[in-house]
């Protein structure tokens, strides 16, 4: 497949100065904030569906990951729009502020029915600080004319992945000390405050003024200026996005049921996949960057393939080797799929584009998940639900295949190899 290109556009003068593995300082320095916070959800969201499933119903459980992703998408509304007009160092720091009010009452108050509201709180603050974590390096991407996308948006979460990795960790080092859930909560909450302070304090502002002038000049709707191209991305990746969150929010209950691992060993295995996929994130960045196109369809192959090996395998070992080489199909995904939708949207508009991106997917998530639980209320057979989802992403990355032949990419984005 062939990419169109457009015309390349002129040498921006607010470039920015790359440093250290292709970020600039405020790339690190915003690195270390989405660090500190993911260590505050990491810490519990591994077993947060095991913990729930102790007291609730799977349909109780299919409520609360649907409302948290509603919260999702009000936050992908707000936080989209806001960000392309008061910036994105106050967005992202606002986004910190929910997460700490809904873990510290889930950490005193786990009960039915505020459960949903509490971790619909959480999830609100995560999605906006998953946005800007997007919309910063695409800012700097559009200064220096769409040079090198997916590196950037791969290692600034690199320490990310590293910090996801020990949250599991300490975690099932805390329950062996004869903590609870609760306690975790607890720490998360205290953590989320403090990622407020370091937000302020370590981010600068990456959206030049004439670029937010011209966000606040412009139509505040902007379905028809998202453009071609990002409708056929939104189009191709529907058929994934619902398969994956259909499946993955039971992966807990899947591992430590039919597979027949214990909690603790779960905890380590999740820690693998996070440290393997923070390793493996800068060399698959610069792979990535040469064709993302077909990166992106590699790892929506990959992860297909994973999810039906879910469907079938059991035991402690194999769910070392399983989270171990699934990193790296999820790292590919990851990577291209944000890279491609900033890359085909003009600077003003990338805040609302990955906001409306976010906003879809999450539309499609919440009938996915209400799905999922379905099937295992119906079926009583978590591996049926993995074996849909994986088939799904294998029929969806074919469809997503025919239409990235029609994408056009910039010049500059180095796709420069056919897929």
């Amino acid at each position: 497949m062939e990419d169109g290109y457009e015309q390349e556009p002129p040498k921006n003068a607010n470039s920015t100065k790359l440093g250290f593995l292709g970020l600039s300082s405020n790339l690190w320095r915003l690195a270390a904030v989405l660090a500190i916070a993911q260590f505050s959800t990491a810490l519990w969201k591994w077993e947060f569906s095991i913990f729930l499933e102790e007291f609730l119903q799977p349909w109780q459980m299919g409520v609360i990951f649907s409302t948290a992703t509603f919260a999702g998408l009000i936050a992908s509304i707000f936080s989209g729009y806001l960000a392309d007009f008061i910036g994105r160092k106050r967005t992202i720091a606002l986004g910190f502020i929910p997460i700490s009010i809904g873990l510290l009452t889930l950490s005193y108050f786990p009960i039915w029915p505020f459960i949903p509201i509490q971790y619909g709180l959480v999830w609100f603050g995560m999605s906006s600080s998953r946005l800007m974590s997007r919309a910063i390096p695409a800012d700097e991407i559009a200064a220096d004319d769409g040079s090198k996308p997916a590196r950037r948006l791969m290692m600034v979460m690199m320490p990310l992945w590293f910090v996801d990795g020990l949250g599991p960790l300490v975690g099932t080092i805390l329950f062996s000390m004869g903590y609870q859930s609760s306690d975790l909560h607890l720490i998360g909450g205290l953590l989320g405050i403090f990622t407020f302070v370091s937000a302020m304090i370590l981010i600068k502002e990456s959206l030049d003024s004439e670029i937010i002038k011209k966000a606040r000049a412009g139509p505040k709707i902007t379905i028809r200026n998202l453009g071609r191209s990002f409708w056929l991305l939104v189009i191709g990746m529907i058929g994934f996005v619902f398969a994956w969150t259909m499946a993955i929010p039971l992966l807990g209950n899947l591992c430590v049921g039919p597979w027949g691992v214990d909690r603790i060993t779960y905890g380590l295995t999740w820690s693998l996949f996070s440290i393997v996929a923070a390793i493996i994130m800068y060399p698959a960045s610069i792979l990535a960057d040469r064709n993302l196109k077909a990166t992106l369809v590699a790892g929506t192959i990959g992860t297909g393939t994973i999810f039906l090996w879910f469907s079938l395998g059991s035991g402690a070992l194999m769910m070392y080797l399983v989270n171990f080489l699934w990193a790296i199909p999820f790292v590919f995904y990851i990577g291209a799929e944000g890279s491609l939708i900033v890359l085909v949207v003009s600077e003003e508009t990338k805040g609302r584009a990955l906001g409306t991106y976010q906003l879809l997917m999450g539309l499609v998530g919440m009938v996915a998940q209400l799905v999922g639980v379905m099937i295992w209320e119906i079926t009583d057979s978590l591996r049926f639900v993995y074996t849909v989802s994986g088939i799904t992403m294998l029929a969806s990355s074919i469809l997503l295949l025919v239409l990235l032949m029609f994408i056009k990419l910039p010049k500059n984005s180095n796709e420069a190899e056919p897929l």
